[in-house]
């Protein structure tokens, strides 16, 4: 059996919505969860089949995705990226620069209103962690990052990490091997949101880095999270 079809890629219903965009959420969601493994080749007959659509339409989405870093060009045709030691560091380093600012600036700024967001969506990652729920907990970790954004009063920093999500949700894929990683992820994040409840904004930005740090060691290893 085919990497794409151990994959369990669902057809793509057509609606009025571009199918490309469609496609590539698929494509991509299978990429960050694991299900298509770095250096699967990524067959356009076998795509096709599994998704019910038209190589034309593949095609496109195949270009947003190789646009995003996820898949690239190998010697058999098209396969998943792998993300190397250097760029995984360099994403963490990235990671841990801009969401300690806008923790900080939360603290900062944030109204009454953005907390009540931030109090929510802080529950309901916490139920994904519960049901271990993987696609569940991608979903709100990446909401969590938005609400923190938008209280920091910061949309440079949300479209940065928006460009970086395909990626940093890659990695976070790879911490799943920690059987320990999901708790001490939440514990982390409430403590984040700890801090920035007590507009505490130096705790809030050394909790939001010591979080990616830890992040790092689950996914990489030590070593490279101590170089971070």
């Amino acid at each position: 059996m085919s990497a794409i079809a151990k994959a369990g890629l669902s057809p793509v219903v057509q609606e009025a919505a571009p199918l490309r965009r469609k496609i590539a959420a698929s494509l991509r969601k299978a990429v960050q969860t694991g299900a298509l493994e770095p250096g699967a080749r990524l067959v356009e007959k076998d795509l096709c089949q599994e998704l019910n659509v038209s190589r034309t339409s593949l095609r496109e989405a195949l270009r947003e995705l190789e646009a995003e870093g996820l898949i690239e060009s190998g010697l058999r045709g098209l396969v998943v990226a792998s993300i190397t030691p250097e760029e995984a560091q360099n994403i963490y380093n990235v990671r841990a620069a801009l969401e300690g600012l806008v923790a900080e600036q939360f603290a900062q700024l944030a109204s009454e209103a953005d907390q009540i967001a931030l109090d929510r969506v802080v529950d309901r990652l916490a139920s994904a962690y519960q049901s271990n729920d993987f696609p569940a907990i991608i979903s709100e970790k990446d909401r969590f990052y938005e609400v923190l954004c938008l209280g920091a009063r910061n949309n440079v920093v949300l479209d940065l990490l928006t460009r970086l999500n395909s990626r940093i949700n890659r990695l976070r894929s790879l911490s799943r091997s920690n059987p320990t990683r999901g708790k001490d992820s939440l514990r982390e994040i409430v403590e984040i949101a700890a801090a920035l409840k007590r507009h505490d904004a130096q705790a809030a930005k050394a909790a939001a880095v010591h979080h990616i740090k830890c992040a790092a060691a689950a996914a990489l290893g030590d070593q490279i999270a101590r170089s971070s």
